[in-house]
């Protein structure tokens, strides 16, 4: 059994390793094309162009790992059915479950290995590879192309002041939905919730309407409140410039760094659903590669008559209905219709419960 075992992960390996290429190669293709107006009208010198794209080919491997995954999959039993090997295993009595066994260590270690590469390597070069577009890119793009809206914004300055922004939209420097809690000693004192808050540079404030201000006493009872639908100056020790540089994505935060802000969010009693899906989504998300392995590997010797370019067709579609549903299932749960855990989870769920109806029924 252990040569079978080489034999197939050898398989795998080779198609992986070939497959992963060829997706990378597409993806820098595609980059270059798609952002290649914007380098010839920005002047961005090639020591830049390296940087970019060397801080961008992490991203580039953790997206194609995936369909990487599912493709080497379906084609190594695809064409061990091709070749007949498939009907020699079934004659020695080896069933589906075990000749699947080593792929399925492969996508256990791959999720285990992805969810951390993800995390030490993949967010601190995006943080790079976006300085970089933000900085010799994206300078000369029109307002319409531009990164202009950020959301889930959450930031603590000063130990004293913590901010969290659903939406900030740094065209016309307006926040929606902003929670600004002052501490002392870390306790709560002040707490202001406005529905729209605008900048107004020459006074140096910020403009917020539909507010309400609670202060605390030492105790963390209530002792006054203060709501209004009219336009208020506040001075909110925070300017639009630290929105900027904290504005960062999920796919800027690490797992560690996005648990602690929810903890210390939550605490003061800020809505934190919206963070706790992208918490759970990262997790979540390691495990598409042994997920995927798991339809696969079933898929490719469902029919004796499945040929390779049906079992490529087959993998691209089933890498589309992983995504839909990805995104569908964050999208009930950023609405609250899902807790957060299902909603990041959502998609996974449905691919098990697909694998194991088809690792059920394929062919042993």
């Amino acid at each position: 059994m252990k040569k079978i075992d080489y034999y197939i992960l050898r398989e795998f390996s080779i198609i992986f390793l070939f497959v992963s290429v060829f997706f990378v190669l597409v993806s820098f293709i595609v980059d270059i094309f798609e952002n290649l107006n914007r380098f010839i009208d920005n002047e961005v010198t090639n020591d830049i162009l390296i940087d970019y794209y060397v801080a961008s080919f992490p991203e580039m491997i953790s997206v194609t790992i995936p369909v990487t995954c599912l493709v080497a999959s379906v084609f190594t039993y695809g064409m061990m059915v091709q070749r007949k090997e498939w009907l020699v295993f079934k004659s020695s009595g080896l069933s589906l479950y075990r000749l699947a066994l080593p792929i399925l260590f492969v996508g256990l270690f791959m999720s285990i290995g992805s969810f951390f590469f993800e995390n030490n390597i993949v967010i601190k070069n995006n943080k790079i590879k976006n300085e970089l577009r933000e900085k010799y890119i994206s300078k000369n793009r029109s307002k319409g192309g531009d990164k202009s809206i950020y959301e889930n914004v959450y930031f603590q300055k000063n130990q004293d002041y913590l901010i969290a922004i659903e939406k900030y939209n740094k065209t016309n420097q307006t926040i929606v939905n902003l929670n600004f809690i002052e501490l002392n000693d870390g306790k709560m004192i002040r707490r202001i919730d406005s529905k729209k808050s605008i900048w107004e540079p020459v006074e140096e404030k910020w403009k917020v309407r539909d507010y309400s201000i609670r202060e605390f006493d030492n105790s963390g009872s209530e002792r006054m409140i203060a709501t209004s639908k009219q336009d208020s100056l506040l001075n909110l020790n925070f300017i639009p410039e630290d929105i900027n540089q904290i504005g960062s994505s999920s796919e800027e935060v690490s797992y560690n760094q996005l648990k602690n802000q929810i903890v210390t969010l939550k605490s003061n009693g800020v809505n934190t659903i919206k963070w706790e899906v992208d918490l759970h989504y990262k997790i979540a998300y390691s495990f598409i590669s042994l997920i995927i392995i798991f339809c696969g590997i079933p898929l490719s010797v469902f029919r004796s008559n499945t040929t390779l370019a049906f079992g490529g067709g087959l993998s691209l579609a089933t890498i589309f209905a992983y995504i839909v549903l990805l995104k569908f299932g964050q999208s009930l749960g950023y609405a609250g219709a899902l807790s957060p855990f299902l909603a990041a989870w959502f998609s996974n769920i449905i691919f098990i419960i697909l694998g194991t109806w088809l690792m059920l029924n394929a062919r042993k």
